[in-house]
C-alpha cells in the first residue's frame, strides 16, 4: 500500500497542520508519516507526497484537541518537543497525539512506546538547553540603560526564558535576543514580556553603544577572569566539557577582540 508523507513547516503550527492534514484525509495511520520539509530529503519508492501549507485555523484546532482530549501537561510537552532542533519530532508527535486521542492522559505513562522514548530525549535535551541558557546568559547594558542579551541556541528555548527572567529583572527593562532563530524577548519596566519575531534583522551585527559602568565592567571581569587563573593548571579538556565552545560566543571572558 502506498505510504503518505505529510511535508510541513519547521514550527509547531506547522507539524499541527500536517496531523489535521493527516486525519483530515483518512488514510490509515500506519501508513502515514509527518515529516520536517528539508532540503535534500531523499526521495522514497512506493510513497505519495504532501506538501502541507501552514494553517492556523487548523493548528488551533489540533491544540485545542490535545488540551481538551488528552491534557494540557500533554499539551506542555508536545509544545517542548516541538521547538526543538531534532526533525525525528515531527514524526514522534503525530504518534503521541494518535495513541493519546485513544489512550487519553495515560499517553504520557506509556514509557515502552518507541514515539515516547523519541519524544522524552527531545524533551529532555530541549529543557536542559533552556535551563543551560537561564545559568550562562549574560546581560549587558547599553547606553540607555536597556539590559541586553544575546544567545545562540540550537532549539527554540526563547519563550522558556521569560518568565524566569520577567521575575528576577520585573523592574528593568531588557532584551534577549536569539541570534540563530531571529526572535527576540523585549521586557519593559514592571510590564508584560513581549515574544517578536526578527527575521530581517542580524542579531550578530547589531551595533552596540555600551554604557561607561559596563565597559569598566566588562574590563574588570576580564582581568579577573585572567588574575584567577593558573597556568600550570590550565585544562581546556575539562573546561570544553564544563562550557562547551559553542556557549561561550557571547561571554567577554572568552572574547579575543580585545
Amino acid at each position: 500500500m502506498v505510504r503518505h508523507i505529510y511535508l510541513c513547516e519547521n514550527s509547531a503550527e506547522g507539524i499541527f497542520s500536517a496531523i489535521y492534514r493527516a486525519y483530515e484525509e483518512g488514510h490509515p495511520p500506519e501508513h502515514n508519516e509527518v515529516v520536517i520539509d528539508t532540503q535534500g530529503r531523499n526521495m522514497e519508492l512506493f510513497c505519495e507526497y504532501h506538501t502541507v501549507v501552514t494553517n492556523f485555523e487548523h493548528a488551533v484546532k489540533v491544540a485545542r484537541t490535545i488540551r481538551r482530549k488528552i491534557s494540557e501537561e500533554a499539551y506542555d510537552f508536545v509544545h517542548r518537543c516541538c521547538g526543538s532542533y531534532e526533525v525525528q519530532k515531527a514524526d514522534a508527535i503525530y504518534r503521541f497525539v494518535q495513541e493519546g486521542l485513544r489512550m487519553g492522559r495515560a499517553v504520557m505513562s506509556h514509557l515502552t512506546a518507541p514515539y515516547m522514548q523519541t519524544l522524552y530525549a527531545i524533551e529532555r535535551n530541549f529543557t536542559n538547553e533552556s535551563h543551560f541558557f537561564i545559568e550562562i546568559l549574560r546581560f549587558e547594558e547599553l547606553e540607555n540603560g536597556t539590559l541586553f542579551g544575546r544567545i545562540n541556541p540550537k532549539s527554540e528555548v526563547l519563550p522558556y526564558l521569560a518568565d524566569h527572567f520577567a521575575d528576577r529583572f520585573a523592574g528593568e527593562q531588557w532584551v534577549i535576543a536569539d541570534t540563530v532563530h531571529r526572535t527576540v524577548l523585549l521586557h519593559k519596566a514592571n510590564y508584560k514580556t513581549v515574544y517578536l519575531s526578527m527575521d530581517e534583522v542580524d542579531m550578530d551585527e547589531l551595533t552596540l553603544t555600551y554604557s561607561e559602568d559596563e565597559k569598566q565592567l566588562q574590563k574588570l571581569w576580564k582581568l579577573f577572569v585572567d588574575t584567577i587563573a593558573i597556568k600550570e593548571r590550565v585544562n581546556p579538556k575539562l573546561q570544553r566539557q564544563m562550557l562547551p565552545l559553542r556557549f561561550r560566543k557571547y561571554m567577554k571572558e572568552f572574547s579575543e577582540s580585545e
